[in-house]
């Protein structure tokens, strides 16, 4: 990725129609069952590749940039790797491609694959030292294949935790396990579906602002933080359905994962129907879902997080096919 090409085209997102971050949906099965977790269908089918590749076509055309392949367990799909080669297609690779995953199937030869389908980030999903009743993705379960990253990903690991009463009492153990490991490291905050936060308290706070997390973290920060001591009074601009578009296994357009909204067939979409989402959202008051406030907050304050933004940037390996 040519970093200052995909800043020059991100910022005309401030002017025009289009939208610049997608989340892509492949499956909604998983090997996992967490008990927070509302997104995934257990057994369910996986999208065909050349279904994904067609909604990957349209996403470009609408202006995306920034892409989450997500699931589920995206993992599970046997073509991921194919999928996200065809996504740094795009542009000349100037994009940038997220997967997350719980990184339980995680082989060498699967790393290997993504390394060479020009991933960019791996969000990793892991949330205590031991697998607790909320969750399985503890460093337990998961340490043997945080190594194997650490040996073989040219792509960025991010360490992504869902902040809840029980990860909260053990995340300062867990980063010190951590402490050498070349990874980014952020918080998702436990939501109520519909996704409206769950969590609220000054030690929820106190954790917060102890760790060093994650660039994209500090675009909604003050409102973030602002969240866990239970003020929802911060306004804001949900950007979902707009810039920041959800594509369920059915290839529609959702606000976000939690809300339908205007709920539009992709491959019929249009950048009026992007300009008609572009509309203070009813659930706006107490969201905590990091992906749509990332998004908004960017584009909704441009100047004020311009620092972040490239912070974000910053933690992207130069790909050698950009020389």
């Amino acid at each position: 990725m040519n970093k200052i090409r995909f800043i020059a085209h991100a910022a005309k997102r401030l002017l025009d129609n289009k939208a610049l971050y997608a989340q892509l949906l492949v499956t909604r099965d998983c090997n996992l069952s967490c008990a927070y977790c509302n997104e995934y269908t257990p057994g369910a089918a996986h999208v065909p590749l050349a279904e994904l590749m067609l909604r990957i076509d349209k996403l470009d055309a609408l202006g995306v940039l920034v892409y989450d392949v997500l699931g589920g367990e995206p993992l599970m799909h046997a073509d991921l790797a194919t999928l996200i080669a065809h996504i740094k297609a795009k542009r000349n690779g100037n994009n940038l491609v997220t997967l997350i995953s719980n990184g339980f199937l995680l082989t060498e030869d699967i790393i290997r694959a993504l390394n060479q389908a020009g991933l960019d980030m791996l969000q990793l999903s892991v949330d205590s030292v031991r697998p607790g009743s909320q969750s399985m993705k503890s460093l337990k379960s998961l340490l043997p294949k945080l190594h194997l990253l650490k040996r073989h990903a040219c792509f960025t690991v991010k360490v992504q935790t869902v902040l809840t009463p029980e990860t909260a009492a053990e995340y300062d153990a867990f980063r010190e396990i951590l402490e050498d490991f070349p990874f980014a490291f952020s918080f998702s905050f436990l939501h109520q579906a519909g996704g409206q936060i769950a969590i609220t308290g000054q030690e929820f706070v106190d954790l917060f602002d102890r760790h060093q997390l994650w660039g994209g973290m500090r675009l909604y920060r003050e409102d973030a933080r602002a969240l866990l001591q239970g003020d929802f009074s911060r306004p804001w601009k949900c950007l979902g359905g707009s810039k920041f578009l959800y594509v369920n296994v059915n290839g529609h357009i959702q606000w976000c994962s939690q809300q339908k909204g205007s709920d539009i067939p992709l491959l019929q979409a249009s950048t009026s129907d992007l300009h008609a989402a572009h509309i203070h959202k009813p659930c706006e008051k107490a969201c905590a879902l990091g992906c749509a406030r990332l998004i908004s907050h960017a584009l909704g304050q441009p100047v004020k997080t311009l620092s972040a933004s490239l912070s974000v940037l910053k933690i992207i390996p130069e790909r050698k096919s950009d020389a």
